[in-house]
């Protein structure tokens, strides 16, 4: 018994009830055929998209954004092996629990010429963005202020077209050596690159991979490497540092680094001693003046007109304790008038004097015996030179007399010419005795000599003047001070009336 298709109507004979008809061309099978053509024919399959199904076009592109294709065999392959690529590339970065590894780049370069500034980075990998860069110049350190830098340059392929350079504020003397050290993925804790602290207790992962343990030993070694890199940098520029101490007290380190920035040179700082400048370090070449001499003769010395003496040191250092001397000759106090203080030293020089005298005070009586009675015939103002007492006129009679009278005949009677000093000390130039009834003591004048402690004195002769040396004049006798040229009279034994005369006429008295 025939049937007909659900969809498309076709005629269907059932072989086993119709098996014996005669099979019909038109119906069975050119009506068949027509309606399966009419039914394609009416098919419409769209383009396939994110919302609808639809005929794909195969790509093998693995950088392209286009949402309507499908990827080749060939595609995937290519994906899988730049992922691969960019993975092992990253892994080098850091460690197995993503933490970026700290890596260091010593450098160094040297001047070539007298104030150069500009000098180039020898790192192709260096950003001026993201990595730590020190510099230190001759191992002193810089900081940031003092120089400025130029980052690296790269062309659109990526590859570098112009290395980055630092340029100094101050430039710096050829064969000068310039260190610097790159410091890349410096580990400054959550707001920028991590650091171990930021880790939860235990959530270090179990190494599953195959091999992975050999690199990070390696790895390993290659940050104790960088460490001591480091650890070598920071100890070339001065600062105390060592492999077994930890990133978290190195780090530290790092920034407290303090740049040489003065501007002393080897001639302020003493000889024996060291410093350092922005140019580097230098041995000190002041001389210590004190250590040398506490006495240090000065290069020149001049007065200035009024009250200043100038005396030129030698250059040097002097401790405050040492003395710059200048040798002037004739600075002693017989060389200063008396009483004037220059620098601490009171003059005694006195500059002369010249009076003309003539004393004859009235008679004393001796009260008793063995009394000296005392006439002062004028005052000798102190000097440290000499003494002249002399007449103009008449030089042959006596000018200076002592006399001493009693009525007693049998008395001793002595009449004197004394000095006496402001000490009360009594030095005696001439003393006459006798027992008749007057004595008498006479000079003409005298001249003495107070440095040398000798003198003259003179008396009337039969040709004129005739001088004698003066007696020696006593040790505590005070020469060079006010002296008092006195009469002087006393008598021995019983006597109802006894005088004492004296006088000085005609004189002039010259001191120097």
């Amino acid at each position: 018994m025939s049937s007909n298709t659900p969809n498309l109507g076709l005629l269907k004979k059932d072989p086993m009830v119709d098996g014996n008809e005669t099979f019909n061309i038109e119906t069975m099978l050119n009506e068949n055929w027509d309606k399966v053509d009419e039914a394609v024919g009416n098919i419409k399959v769209p383009d396939a998209s994110l919302t609808e199904k639809g005929i794909v076009q195969l790509s093998s592109a693995t950088n392209g954004t286009r949402e309507n294709v499908a990827a080749t065999e060939k595609a995937v392959k290519d994906a899988a092996l730049q992922a691969k690529s960019y993975t092992d590339q990253q892994i080098s970065l850091v460690t197995e629990t993503g933490i970026p590894k700290l890596v260091s780049y010593p450098l160094l370069v040297t001047a070539t010429a007298d104030n150069q500034k500009v000098f180039e980075i020898p790192l192709d990998l260096f950003d001026a963005d993201t990595d730590t860069l020190l510099v230190a110049i001759n191992r002193a350190a810089l900081d940031p202020t003092q120089y400025t830098v130029t980052n690296t340059v790269r062309n659109a392929a990526g590859e570098v077209s112009q290395r980055a350079k630092i340029t100094l504020l101050s430039g710096v003397a050829s064969t000068s050596e310039v260190t610097m050290v790159v410091l890349k993925n410096v580990p400054i804790g959550p707001e920028g690159a991590i650091n171990g602290a930021v880790l939860a207790m235990d959530s270090v992962p179990i190494n599953r991979v195959n091999g992975l343990q050999d690199q990070l030993d390696g790895a390993f070694q290659a940050g104790n490497e960088r460490k001591a890199e480091v650890v070598a940098a920071l100890v070339a520029i001065g600062v105390p540092a060592s492999t077994s101490e930890t990133w978290a007290l190195l780090i530290p380190k790092i920034s407290a680094v303090i740049r040489a920035t003065g501007n002393a040179t080897a001639a302020d700082v003493l000889v024996g001693k060291s410093a350092s400048n922005a140019s580097g370090p230098f041995n000190g070449g002041m001389p210590n003046r004190s250590a040398e001499n506490n006495y240090m003769p000065g290069l020149e010395s001049t007065v200035w007109a009024g009250d200043r003496f100038f005396i030129k040191p030698p250059h040097g250092y002097y401790n405050g304790t040492t003395w710059v001397t200048a040798a002037v000759l004739g600075l002693t106090a017989n060389n200063l008038r008396a009483g004037v203080n220059v620098a601490g030293l009171v003059g005694t020089l006195s500059p002369g004097d010249r009076s003309l005298v003539t004393n004859n005070p009235m008679p004393k009586n001796i009260p008793n015996p063995n009394a000296w009675v005392y006439h002062d015939l004028f005052t000798i103002p102190p000097s440290e030179s000499y003494i002249d007492v002399y007449t103009a006129e008449d030089n042959n009679v006596p000018k200076l007399q002592a006399l001493t009278m009693t009525n007693e005949f049998s008395t001793t009677k002595t009449a004197a010419l004394v000095l006496i000093d402001d000490a009360g000390v009594v030095y005696t130039l001439k003393t006459s005795t006798s027992t008749g009834a007057q004595v008498m003591a006479q000079l003409t004048g005298f001249a003495l000599d107070r440095k040398q402690r000798t003198g003259t004195m003179y008396g009337s002769g039969a040709g004129g003047p005739v001088g004698v040396a003066m007696p020696a004049i006593p040790a505590n006798f005070k020469l060079t001070g006010t002296l008092r040229f006195c009469s002087a009279s006393m008598y021995q034994g019983n006597d109802s009336r006894s005088t004492a005369e004296g006088w000085a006429r005609s004189l002039v008295v010259l001191t120097a």
